[in-house]
């Protein structure tokens, strides 16, 4: 079902009602009277010297769903937000700077993320406020809005200055974290060793028995996996290629991946993959098919090769428009309840299959239990998951493994049959020009790979639509194709992944009309976001936004400037033209030398910088990523007992948690979806965990102890690997999630 226009009361309606963007136009018909970001708020705003409430969500955001209905049309919450601010919504996808700059606001003030994401900004586009989800009252334990709204105009009308003040510091701090600067006296790196730490990091956070890293919630990381690739094929060191195809098949025998429908979700809310929060995007589905394609490419491995064609395929659905171009995104709910498209009961299954294909179901899938919480509408039914990842049930039962797959898929197909009769999930119907190019990238390249003459094809129809759509007189991108027409300035990453998209079509039918489309953007590339040499900035001006930002991590997509590296290699590559290598070695040493703070977030600057010098190297990582609670909030030691068993016995491990007075970490058990329960894992060669027992409170103050009782299969006491997370907290307000690794 493609968006259209929200009727929910046309009583009221707002600016919104004709932005092209899906998003805004679910909220054309509040009783808020919300302004898209532009000059009119602004100006608004800087006459009246009010505080400007800014609301950032997208689409297919669940929450943000649960917040407008809740919330936003509240009648008596809509006259408060009316009176004492100017309210501005903000799509997301379609202003990722703004996006950026004040979700980097919300974790310095209140160390937590996520979408929606609301902040309270001065005229002058400072923040000085800032959360998440809100509720109308306390009846669901989460915080009420009309409270917080009468307080911030009380401290507003009342004590200015101090709102003021925070904002100016906060505004100073946020620069550090969206403006990279490169060291004053930089030391040249060495890529080779870097790379190693890197590597050594992706080791040390990763989950060797679920695979993917760090715990629940539980994400794909594309990237680090995308690296851990490149690694491999430059070392040759085998646990790198493990920890991917260990992961990859854990991905794919989880609830992560659709097994009826097919693409995958966007994250999973537990760490063994089983239960995902059920929104699809079109970054996710581009990623991934990449992965499962490399993957398949370096292995021979049949099994990765359906999996990336089953996304691809997949997205030539309901992903793509009549013109050939891709939508962004799938919505996590039908009917107000998130996943309800997806569920399946027993019942219904053994109403509508036959025996013999619930006996196929029931010896190679299983279901798993979505959890409930207060406040949010419960699903009727379980999760779909693989047993085993269907080339590994085939190798135990010695069944050919393409036979397994034609059943599955044969009985999938008939569970679809059934599943699109229920209502379906509302499709965002934006047309992202960087997202087409990361889909572009992944069907140009698994058309080559896999001699797919249908996949290059479809990836030459989405950059026909993008280049007659989405160009300029002047040859600018516009980032966003919505409504019969494109619109607003491209950032960096539009260019640099559209670039890539083109040269990966290149590299599958060369043609000298590619070349040139790939050149000429690279050229518009340093006309618009490139500072003399340091780096690139990531929109083209910081006209009507807080500043401008330059970077060099990952987020859920690659960072821009890291894939303009790449594409800076390739297009010498492919011309010999020094200027483009000169250009990237630049590049390369104005992030990476000198710079102390690499962390898990620079896998494709590093991936990029390892293809200018890719030999192996030794080192060992230390750091941790940028925004989080200091280490002496929370200290985590470790004892095993008895210290040295006998082969085969069963120990304690013991796991202390010192926590500093006036914090504390949430439970193990939660009962608010938007809070991160604290976990310990235990994992090593030989080690079997038999039970974890966690102390029964609301919340974890002072000294608390963990005990994971555990089999030595073999007796050796080494390595043990304990993975700790928790969420440190002070009062109502909670930093990032934090992971530990403790080595026994």
């Amino acid at each position: 079902m493609v968006m259209q226009p929200v009727e929910r009361n046309p009583i009221f309606t707002n600016l919104l009602v004709n932005s092209p963007s899906p998003y805004l136009r679910q909220h054309a018909h509040n009783p808020v009277f919300w302004y898209p970001w532009g000059k009119d708020a602004l100006d608004r705003a800087k006459a009246e010297n009010k505080p400007i409430f800014l609301s950032i969500g997208y689409s297919s955001c669940y929450w943000c769903h649960v917040m407008e209905r809740e919330v936003f049309e509240n009648v008596s919450i809509a006259a408060l937000m009316n009176q004492s601010f100017v309210n501005i919504k903000v799509d997301r996808e379609e202003h990722p700077e703004i996006d950026d700059i004040y979700m980097i606001a919300r974790q310095l003030l209140k160390q937590e993320g996520g979408w929606p994401n609301n902040v309270f900004l001065t005229p002058a586009l400072e923040p000085f406020y800032a959360g998440g989800t809100y509720a109308a009252d306390e009846s669901t334990n989460r915080p009420a809005f009309p409270r917080l709204l009468e307080w911030i105009n009380h401290t507003w009308e009342t004590n200015r200055d101090e709102a003021l003040s925070v904002a100016k510091k906060l505004t100073q701090d946020m620069r550090a974290y969206l403006l990279y600067r490169a060291p004053k006296q930089p030391d040249k790196a060495d890529i080779a060793q870097e790379s190693e730490k890197l590597f050594n990091l992706y080791t040390r956070y990763y989950d060797a028995r679920a695979g993917g890293f760090f715990q629940a919630p539980k994400f794909p990381h594309e990237c680090y996996l995308q690296f851990l690739l490149g690694y491999y094929e430059a070392t040759g060191k085998t646990p790198a290629l493990d920890m991917v195809t260990h992961s990859l098949h854990k991905m794919a025998a989880g609830g992560l991946q659709d097994h009826v429908g097919c693409g995958f979700h966007r994250y999973a809310i537990d760490k063994e993959w089983y239960v995902p929060h059920f929104e699809k995007m079109l970054y996710n589905q581009a990623q991934l098919a990449r992965l499962y394609t490399d993957a398949a490419r370096i292995t021979g491995n049949p099994y990765f090769a359906d999996l990336a064609k089953s996304i691809l395929d997949f997205v030539g659905g309901p992903l793509t428009s009549v013109g050939g171009a891709f939508y962004v995104a799938i919505d996590a709910e039908s009917d107000g309840i998130e996943g309800a498209h997806y569920a399946w009961s027993a019942k219904e299954l053994d109403a509508l299959l036959t025996p013999d294909d619930l006996t196929f179901l029931t010896t190679f899938y299983a279901m798993a239990d979505i959890p409930q919480f207060p406040g949010h509408k419960h699903v009727d039914g379980q999760v779909l998951i693989a047993r085993k990842p269907l080339d590994l049930a085939a190798r135990e039962r010695n069944i050919p493994y393409a036979q397994l797959a034609a059943v599955s898929a044969g009985l999938m197909n008939k569970m679809l049959e059934i599943r699109n009769k229920r209502p379906a999930p509302i499709i965002d119907d934006k047309i992202l020009v960087g997202w087409n190019g990361l889909m572009i990238d992944a069907f140009a390249h698994a058309g080559r790979i896999f001699n797919r003459p249908s996949y290059t094809a479809r990836a030459r129809e989405a950059l026909d639509f993008i280049l007659e759509r989405a160009v300029d007189n002047n040859g600018n991108l516009k980032r966003v194709y919505a409504g019969g027409h494109a619109y607003l300035e491209a950032t960096l990453d539009d260019y640099a992944f559209l670039i890539k998209g083109i040269i990966s079509l290149w590299r599958a039918t060369p043609d000298v009309e590619l070349l040139g489309a790939a050149k000429s953007l690279a050229v518009r590339v340093e006309e618009l976001f490139s500072d003399n040499g340091q780096g690139y900035f990531y929109t083209q001006s910081s006209e009507r936004t807080l500043l401008r930002l330059k970077s060099g991590d990952d987020s859920a997509i690659p960072n821009s400037n890291a894939v303009y590296l790449h594409n800076l290699i390739d297009l010498y590559d492919i011309t010999q033209d020094s200027a483009y290598l000169v250009r990237a070695k630049i590049l390369a040493g104005f992030f990476l030398n000198g710079n102390e703070k690499i962390s898990v977030e620079w896998a494709t600057m590093m991936h990029a910088a390892m293809r200018l010098n890719p030999s192996p190297s030794k080192g060992m990582a230390t750091n941790n990523p940028a925004i989080a609670a200091s280490d002496d909030i929370v200290t985590v030691s470790a004892t095993l007992s008895p210290a040295d068993p006998a082969p085969g016995a069963i120990c304690e491990v013991i796991i202390t948690l010192n926590i500093k007075d006036g914090w504390h970490i949430n439970a193990n058990r939660i009962d608010q979806p938007f809070l991160i329960a604290t976990q310990i894992d235990v994992q090593g060669e030989g080690v079997e965990v038999l039970d974890i027992t966690y102390p029964e409170a609301a919340n974890y103050k002072g000294k608390i102890v963990i005990s994971a009782s555990v089999r030595l299969l073999d007796g050796k006491r080494l390595p043990i690997k304990i993975m700790a997370r928790f969420q440190p907290c002070q009062g109502a307000s909670c930093y990032v999630v934090e992971d530990r690794v403790v080595l026994l």
